[in-house]
């Protein structure tokens, strides 16, 4: 029997994903035998793998010196494998044996409930998913705080403390209180439903998220939030940003250290690793992760821009592992321009992100040259004053995304 395939009539000789494959079955530290496939050429046993993974995390850190002792830090926790394999770093990072090994911080958790946004969700469904959420970070014994998205459309934020992480009547109560319906999020819903477009939907969501983290951080005394974008969803954004108009954002939204909310500054520990080797360690270690339904589930593959490029960038990864890695590096290579860090250099009211526009909500490159074709998107709402006012202080990413939504007095009263 000859190579070619009885479907294709393709040789698997040519197979170019299996002749990158190690043939080695040892460890490439250690030499013992091999439990897992890290990249094309390395193999790793299970103890060198966790040091790898685990000294990966901690130079990152340490390479930048952004974390000082004793300072408060807030994980954002959504129960997804990102967020438990950072949650479990952190854990341990401050239970190490050693002192000069041990991380020297004050942690805490935020949950944000973002069911009031998703539609076709089942309550009950919902309820059970967000309480194993908080069960999960309750067990940590770190303070927990979980909010609502609406929170971020009010003065006041619901968000509380469980000072008895262990009691289940507590997080069930917590569970609870997130359910409850509100103006707040009556809102936000009409917000989102008004929409035109998921993409956009997708975009104010992450906006919104972002400023809720800061706010909540802000209120507790927290001056780092820790998330968890791994490199692979980094290479998605870096990709869907310049497709929506954000290239000038670009080095915020993906740096290690976003440091656009002057006194909060979000960090990106997670960015080393792609999708691939968190999944590895979250098996080994056992971690359990829940799945909570986004605005992307269950969609059709050209439904917004987001998850289009999610496609086309999970597709080229199969037979080319190098493809998140290679996109990523080149997005990490940008920098906001020196300008823009001038204090007094204008920002966008809703990204806080340098204005990229000349004040009328167009690229200022397109100003230059007379381009008009954004001209009605420039012009958002010319029928009413106070959103040309708003459009007037956002950046092109933001005139975008509130071009396709509807009634934003709302949003803009709220924010």
């Amino acid at each position: 029997m000859d190579s070619t395939s009885a479907c294709g009539g393709q040789s698997t000789d040519l197979d170019p994903l299996r002749k990158k494959l190690p043939t080695s079955k040892n460890c490439v530290r250690c030499g013992k035998p091999a439990v897992l496939v890290v990249q094309t050429s390395a193999a790793f046993c299970r103890d060198c793998f966790l040091n790898y993974f685990t000294h990966k995390f901690r130079s990152g850190l340490g390479k930048t010196r952004i974390l000082q002792p004793g300072e408060n830090v807030l994980l954002a926790f959504s129960g997804g494998p990102a967020s438990a394999a950072l949650l479990n770093l952190v854990k341990r990072g401050t239970e190490e044996g050693t002192q000069k090994k041990r991380l020297k911080i004050e942690p805490g958790l935020v949950f944000i409930d973002e069911g009031s946004v998703v539609q076709g969700l089942d309550v009950d469904q919902q309820q059970k998913a967000v309480q194993a959420v908080c069960k999960i970070a309750a067990d940590t014994g770190f303070p927990v705080y979980n909010v609502m998205l609406e929170d971020v459309m009010t003065g006041h934020s619901s968000d509380s403390e469980m000072d008895s992480p262990e009691r289940e009547e507590d997080v069930e109560r917590q569970v609870k209180s997130l359910s409850t319906d509100d103006s707040g999020a009556h809102k936000l819903k009409t917000l989102f439903e008004e929409a035109k477009s998921l993409t956009a939907k997708e975009d104010l969501l992450q906006m919104l998220r972002c400023k809720l983290l800061v706010k909540v951080a802000r209120t507790h005394g927290y001056t780092k939030v820790m998330v968890g974008d791994s490199g692979t969803r980094l290479s998605i954004r870096i990709m869907t940003d310049i497709a929506q108009g954000r290239g000038a954002a670009l080095p915020l939204n993906t740096g290690f250290a976003d440091d656009r909310h002057g006194d909060v500054v979000i960090v990106r520990p997670m960015r080393d690793f792609i999708a691939k080797e968190i999944s590895m360690y979250n098996t080994i270690c056992k971690l359990e992760s829940v799945f909570l339904p986004t605005l992307a589930t269950k969609v059709a593959e050209k439904a917004s821009i987001s998850h289009l490029t999610e496609t086309f960038i999970s597709g080229l990864q199969v037979n080319f592992p190098s493809t998140v890695s290679t996109v990523f590096r080149t997005g990490a290579k940008l920098c906001v321009s020196q300008g823009s860090k001038q204090e007094g250099h204008k920002r966008c009211d809703m990204c806080k992100a340098p204005l990229d526009t000349g004040g009328q909500g167009q690229p200022l490159q397109s100003q230059a040259s007379g381009d008009g074709k954004d001209e009605s998107v420039a012009n958002l709402r010319t029928e009413n004053n106070s959103d040309k006012q708003l459009s007037s202080s956002l950046c092109h990413g933001c005139v975008l995304t509130m071009s396709e939504l509807g009634d934003c007095s709302a949003l803009s009263a709220g924010l």
